[in-house]
């Protein structure tokens, strides 16, 4: 029988008792939906699944979304990517191992942005290989009311790589002049409301925004780099630590990510492979 525990964290839960591979009914859907969007992350524990089985879980939770670089996606499985430090295909270098380490959330570059992201935990380091993930309905909430007054009608301008190596944060893969094209500067709302729960929450204030619509570009980035600091305080932060057979999900409607930096592997032990779906739109489930 399925179980759902809130995990020992600011937030977050963990799920036992259930398997992926076998199929996910409606209701349990539903019900691994609803533990998602309360607690911004959820930890699925000892899955066992192949890659095709994998991605018929994801797509209960909406549309996988291809990487725009898609020399990034996963041989066999376009809508899948791998994740880590192995020297698979080649990810091998320090720009690729270390892509998603810097604060964001994902496709907030995209017009039509993910709305949530799962990781399956294949391979996994004795050391290090974290993600860091931030509870943005929380911070939002203890912004004090001035603040969110004045944000609360304004858009932010992402783009795919705005703040690549600024704020020492890691920089990101340059994109082709063809792919650039697919995901030209797009609007988000600063106070973002999630497409399911109704709830308000701050959006993508890192990673890709890099101005306010309107506004003198200056003060636009200052603002941002404002709600950033205020977002990246420990108490909105879970840290989570990996094990083999975990899917760990986040509601990316609701949070920032981060993955810690991680080296070159050298032998057993200092490996890190996962596998990601990123989808967009409403579930199934909720349609």
């Amino acid at each position: 029988m399925m179980e759902i525990k809130p995990l020992d964290a600011p937030f977050g839960c963990a799920v036992y008792g259930l398997d992926v591979a076998a199929g996910v009914d409606a209701a349990t859907c539903k019900a691994l939906h609803e533990a998602l969007y309360q607690h911004r992350v959820m930890v699925i524990k000892d899955q066992t699944c192949d890659e095709a089985a994998y991605l018929t879980f994801g797509r209960q939770w909406g549309a996988p979304i291809p990487h725009v670089i898609d020399s990034s996606r996963m041989a066999g499985f376009p809508d899948m990517m791998e994740v880590g430090n192995t020297t698979l295909r080649g990810k091998d270098d320090d720009l690729k191992r270390n892509s998603a380490a810097f604060w964001h959330t994902d496709q907030a570059y995209d017009a039509d942005p993910a709305t949530a992201t799962m990781l399956f935990a294949r391979i996994i380091p004795d050391v290090g290989g974290e993600t860091r993930v931030i509870d943005m309905k929380a911070a939002y909430d203890g912004l004090d009311e001035v603040m969110k007054q004045r944000i609360d009608t304004l858009n932010a301008m992402h783009l795919y790589g705005a703040t690549s190596g600024k704020d020492g944060e890691a920089p990101t893969a340059a994109l082709t002049d063809a792919q650039a094209k697919e995901v030209p500067p797009t609007l988000h709302p600063l106070v973002r409301t999630h497409t399911v729960t109704g709830e308000r929450a701050l959006y993508g204030v890192a990673g890709t925004a890099f101005g306010i619509e309107g506004w003198d570009a200056a003060e636009g980035e200052a603002l941002i780099a404002e709600l950033k600091a205020h977002c990246v305080q420990d108490k909105y932060i879970y840290e989570h630590k990996y094990k083999v057979g975990e899917i760990a999900m986040w509601d990316t409607q609701m949070t920032l990510h981060s993955a810690k930096h991680i080296g070159a592997p050298n032998g057993p032990g200092t490996e890190r492979l996962l596998w990601r779906i990123s989808v967009r739109g409403k579930p199934a489930v909720f349609q």
